[in-house]
C-alpha cells in the first residue's frame, strides 16, 4: 500500500471511529425548560458529536412514560421529588449512582395577566378584586409549577375562592398559551416563559408561599453520551444560559 492510500484509508478510520461514537441522545424536559433546552442543544451539539433529541411534557407525564418504557436517556424534571422516587425505584436495575442526579436551575413562578398591573398591586388583592373571573394554572397533580400555584392561593388564603375557577393545563405551556391567546385573563406560569412580555403584566410570586422548585435532572443509564451531556449542564457557560432564561441556581 503506498503512503497516500495508507493516509486516505487512516482518515476513513478515524471518520468512521468517531462517527461510531456518535449519538443520539433522548432528553426528556419539563414543559417549562423546553426553550431553554432549545439554546442548550445547540451548544451541546457544537461542543460534542452527539445529536440532542428534545421530549416534552409535564414532569408526572414524563415519569409516567418513563415508568412504561419508554427510551429516554435523561429527565429534566421541574422538581426533585419526581427524579428522586424514580432514582429509588431503578437505581440497582440500571447500576446508577448518586451522582445521576443533579439539580440544574430553580424556578420561579410568576402571576400573568393581560389587565395592567399597577407596581403597588398586591397578587392578594388582585385574586379578590373582579379583574378576573378565570385563572389558569398548570395541572398540580402532574406539573410542579401547577402544584406551587395551588400552595400559593392556599398561602393567600383563596383556595376555596378559586377552586371551581380554575382552567387547568396539562402542563406549564399548556396554561401559558391559555393566557397567551387570551381565551383566560391571567394565570400563573414560569418566569422562563414570559421574559419577552410587557413587565406591567407580570407579577413575581413571594417564594415563601411555595417549595422552592428545585428542578433536578436524572441520568437515565450509563451511556457515554448520557454522562456526557450532565456534565455539560454544569459548565459555567450554560449556567449563565439557565440565568439568562428566567431561572435562579442552586447553591
Amino acid at each position: 500500500m503506498t503512503i497516500k492510500y495508507y493516509l486516505i484509508a487512516l482518515i476513513i478510520s478515524i471518520l468512521s471511529s468517531l462517527h461510531s461514537q456518535a449519538d443520539t441522545l433522548n432528553v426528556a424536559v419539563a414543559a417549562n425548560f423546553k426553550k431553554t433546552l432549545e439554546v442548550i442543544k445547540v451548544e451541546f451539539e457544537k461542543n460534542s458529536q452527539h445529536h440532542l433529541n428534545i421530549i416534552t411534557a409535564s414532569t408526572g407525564q414524563l415519569i409516567q412514560q418513563i415508568s412504561q418504557g419508554a427510551p429516554y436517556d435523561v429527565l429534566l424534571a421541574a422538581n426533585t421529588s419526581h427524579p428522586q422516587i424514580l432514582w429509588q425505584q431503578i437505581h440497582n436495575s440500571r447500576n446508577l449512582s448518586l451522582d445521576a442526579l443533579y439539580t440544574y436551575a430553580l424556578g420561579r413562578l410568576v402571576f400573568y395577566s393581560h389587565v395592567p398591573l399597577k407596581p403597588t398591586d398586591t397578587l392578594s388583592q388582585l385574586l379578590k378584586s373582579d379583574h378576573y373571573s378565570r385563572i389558569s394554572i398548570a395541572n398540580p397533580l402532574l406539573a410542579p409549577y401547577g402544584l406551587a400555584a395551588k400552595e400559593t392561593l392556599k398561602c393567600l388564603g383563596l383556595e376555596s375562592q378559586w377552586k371551581n375557577k380554575l382552567v387547568v393545563g396539562q402542563n406549564i405551556a399548556q396554561a401559558f398559551q391559555f393566557i397567551d391567546s387570551q381565551s383566560i385573563n391571567a394565570g400563573f406560569v414560569a418566569m422562563s416563559q414570559v421574559l419577552n412580555k410587557d413587565g406591567n403584566h407580570i407579577l413575581i410570586v413571594d417564594e415563601s408561599c411555595y417549595p422552592p422548585i428545585k428542578q433536578t435532572a436524572l441520568r437515565l443509564n450509563n451511556k457515554k453520551s448520557s454522562i456526557s451531556f450532565i456534565k455539560f449542564l454544569k459548565n459555567e457557560k450554560i449556567k449563565d444560559i439557565i440565568k439568562l432564561n428566567g431561572y435562579l441556581l442552586p447553591n
